[in-house]
């Protein structure tokens, strides 16, 4: 039974980095050329998974308690309430552009298949799927969701086989401009919106560590996998737009199903842990009809909002998370104690302030890491001359 519980939990976060908007991150990637492109997305996905990924589903597994829930060791129940709508306003965003890259895509295969698009039908589409998934009974969820991921890593190995065959030039190098640390800090940014979320499924397991472990390398895996697609579909074939590239393959229909179920593996946890984030403020009870609400409100936002801002939204979630995060790390696996709650959201607030400064270094290892250094560095020199607390007991 354990084997089967941790089997699902590889394949949920396998299938959490299976989309559409990985794949479009990756591109980002190209200016790079492919050694030092592939170099930075692995760099960039150990930092964010191993620094943070990792110890985030660790603490909400040995609690008990989502990630968000966990803060209140730390920042106490207002931290819980902030952070939690924060963390819902995220979740919302990522819900939207999800459903934007999925519409995006699908139009384009769907123009050359069927002579149709329409970005409000296929984003009621996704948006439908979305909403059934999360409506699924939890052991019949499971048992569908390991069944799609799985058809849906053969059939990214098929598409990613039909656009390197259609196209028999070399890996040349990307047109544009980005430095090795904002393309490592790429990396990190995408880790870490997920660093709220993969609480919400280690909190009950019986063995926090292998579940951690588990869930954690089920999303390396397949996000880097994506990230790398991204990047040598640019570069292979020259175009930035990994859709047009498989659009011009002759896996049409395949590649359709395949960017249609991929979001919603993915979106359906943004929906669903969003909804848990408002829950944690309301007490309802019912998440999942939240889940449907938010949704519903995601696919408003798809239509209405550009996704020109997509990169500074990936670097404002860096600008929130990071410091929140650093500062509760600091406090439970180093301190084993807090500083008292001004100090703690004085700190956060300074971190808030201080991403968009420190992304001017262009540090190599990018700016969340200089960012966790710092502020845990400050955190406990602080704490050498101001009273330390306990830290407080998480709401059972």
């Amino acid at each position: 039974m354990e084997r089967t519980k941790m089997s699902s939990a590889f394949l949920l976060w396998l299938g959490a980095a299976i989309s559409i908007a990985e794949i479009v991150t990756g591109t980002l990637m190209a200016p790079l050329g492919l050694q030092r492109g592939v170099t930075a997305i692995i760099l960039g996905h150990l930092i964010g998974c191993g620094l943070f990924l990792f110890p985030a589903a660790y603490l909400s597994a040995t609690h008990n308690q989502t990630a968000i829930a966990v803060t209140h060791t730390t920042f106490g129940r207002w931290g819980v309430s902030l952070f939690s709508i924060l963390n819902a306003v995220q979740l919302l965003g990522w819900t939207a552009v999800m459903i934007v890259n999925a519409q995006l895509a699908m139009n384009e295969i769907t123009k050359r298949l069927f002579h149709f698009q329409s970005a409000l039908v296929m984003a009621a589409i996704v948006a439908a799927l979305i909403v059934l998934w999360l409506l699924l009974d939890h052991q019949w969820l499971f048992a569908i969701n390991n069944v799609v991921v799985i058809l849906l890593a053969v059939g990214m190995v098929l598409v990613v086989w039909a656009v390197e065959t259609g196209h028999s030039g070399g890996v040349t190098a990307g047109s544009g401009t980005m430095s090795f640390g904002s393309a490592v800090e790429l990396n990190v940014t995408m880790a870490l919106s997920w660093l709220p979320l993969i609480g919400d499924y280690t909190r009950n397991t019986t063995a926090p560590f292998k579940a951690s472990l588990v869930s954690v390398s089920g999303y390396f895996l397949g996000s880097v996998a994506m990230f790398l697609i991204g990047l040598l579909t640019v570069l292979k074939t020259g175009l930035s737009d990994f859709t047009a590239a498989v659009a011009q393959t002759n896996l049409g229909l395949i590649a359709l199903l395949i960017i249609v179920f991929s979001t919603v593996t993915t979106t359906f946890m943004d929906a669903y842990s969003a909804a848990t984030n408002i829950d944690n403020l309301l007490k309802s009870g019912r998440t999942n009809l939240l889940g449907v609400l938010v949704t519903i409100l995601g696919l408003i936002v798809a239509l209405t909002v550009s996704m020109a801002y997509y990169q500074n939204f990936l670097y404002a979630i860096g600008a929130v998370f990071t410091p929140l995060f650093a500062i509760l790390f600091v406090s439970i696996f180093g301190l084993r104690q807090r500083l008292a709650l001004g100090w703690n959201f004085a700190w956060w607030l300074i971190g808030v302030l201080a991403y968009s400064w420190l992304q001017r270094l262009d540090f190599v290892l990018g700016t969340t890491v200089l960012l966790l250094a710092g502020l845990s560095l400050g955190v406990y020199l602080t704490s050498l001359f101001v009273r330390k607390y306990p830290l407080l007991e998480t709401d059972n």
